[in-house]
């Protein structure tokens, strides 16, 4: 239905770039005109090719950015459907979700160190529900508190740690992991290198003082968010259809009392752990993420304000749409760290419902503002043909 719709609106309002026409007879084939209008192959654009761009680059952020975690019951919808779609309406909150599990597995790798073969990509699989106690049918994973042990909570099974005396090493290797994993660093690599190429074309055009689309502008914001996002899930698998089932060690209780004390040791040695960070500043830096984000997106937004547009009320529409996407992060932000507070989450409450509505509005526009695009449009810089992308 979005294709059909994006086609509809293309169709009825998109203009075809000028074709120059036959030369004069007195005129030689070589001669060419450099007026505003594109006429030259070499730095010509078609308006199909620009939405068709700004299309692949924002399937690239929405759906292939996005690592979910592996699914209890595996369906393809299950898998990117539904993050695909937050991310498509709200990508500060994936770049906010991507800085929590980079922080968590940075914390979990830290605390396995001393265990050999142990890589942020295990604790990133830990933290995706990928190993999962066959007995229990529960995931095999630290409380979110923050006050269990990782590496004394992994020993208890030998499907994620082998003990061999005093040595520990990974019983599943990283490329055992990665095996699972729907996309290596080659697939990671081509769609950042989309992203890349966007951003770069796009900053070619500003600095060549070409006229950029509304269109562009938008997926400029999805690109410059979506790179954080790859950024920091680099070592996740992706798509990982189905779990590693382990099975916890069984160990007869000994008689005497030591028993007693062993499971007291791993929660006394977290308690002095320095280097163990609590649950609430992680939560207030992945607060802060998605303030500076949300502001990021919207500002970029804001980059079109001055662009060409059909009537004078859509440009005042999407002044007003950008700058409430800009400052809504701020009020959900403040109902998040405030709690309690009636007057803050109304505030949040308000800012929740105009946001989507603030979004809708901006995309809407861009597709309606390229019923009568500027000449110049579709000139582009040589440059970038020669740039590796893709459409």
């Amino acid at each position: 239905m979005a294709a059909t719709l994006v086609s509809f609106i293309l169709a009825q309002s998109i203009y075809a770039a000028p074709i120059s026409q036959h030369p004069p007879p007195n005129s030689t084939v070589f001669s060419i005109n450099y007026s505003d209008a594109c006429n030259e192959l070499r730095t010509c654009r078609t308006m199909w090719s620009m939405v068709y761009g700004c299309l692949l680059t924002i399937f690239a952020c929405v759906w292939t950015a996005i690592h979910p975690d592996v699914p209890k019951q595996y369906s393809a919808w299950s898998l990117g459907g539904r993050n695909a779609g937050m991310t498509l309406i709200s990508p500060e909150l994936a770049v906010a979700g991507a800085w929590e599990d980079f922080s968590k597995a940075w914390r979990i790798s830290k605390k396995c160190a001393e265990i050999q073969g142990w890589t942020l990509t295990h604790s990133y699989f830990v933290l995706m529900d990928g190993f999962v106690d066959s007995s229990k049918q529960e995931v095999v994973k630290p409380d979110e508190d923050g006050n269990e042990d990782p590496c004394t909570l992994f020993e208890k099974y030998p499907g994620i740690i082998d003990k061999s005396g005093d040595h520990r090493k990974a019983a599943v290797t990283r490329e055992q992991i990665l095996d699972r994993s729907k996309g290596n660093f080659f697939a990671k690599f081509v769609v950042v290198l989309q992203l890349l190429w966007f951003t770069t074309q796009y900053v070619g055009r500003c600095a060549s003082h070409l006229p950029r689309s509304q269109l562009e502008a938008m997926t400029l914001a999805y690109a410059a968010l979506s790179i954080l996002v790859y950024a920091l899930w680099w070592y996740k698998p992706l798509d990982v259809h189905f779990p590693i089932h382990v099975t916890e060690e069984t160990r007869p209780n000994p008689p005497n009392s030591d028993a007693v004390t062993d499971p007291i040791l791993p929660k006394t040695e977290n308690a002095s752990n320095p280097t163990s960070p609590p649950a609430e500043t992680i939560e207030a830096t992945s607060l802060w993420i998605f303030l500076v984000t949300g502001i990021l997106f919207g500002g970029v937004h804001c980059f079109a304000w001055s662009f060409p547009f059909p009537t004078r009320a859509e440009k005042l529409l999407w002044r007003i749409s950008a700058i409430i996407i800009t400052v809504s992060p701020g009020p959900v932000a403040w109902v998040i760290e405030r709690r309690g507070n009636i007057m803050v989450a109304l505030s949040g409450a308000l800012s929740m419902l105009i946001y989507p509505v603030a979004r809708i509005i901006l995309f809407t526009l861009t597709f309606t503002s390229l019923r009568s695009p500027p000449p110049a449009l579709y000139r582009t810089t040589s440059w970038t043909s020669f740039l590796p992308h893709l459409g």
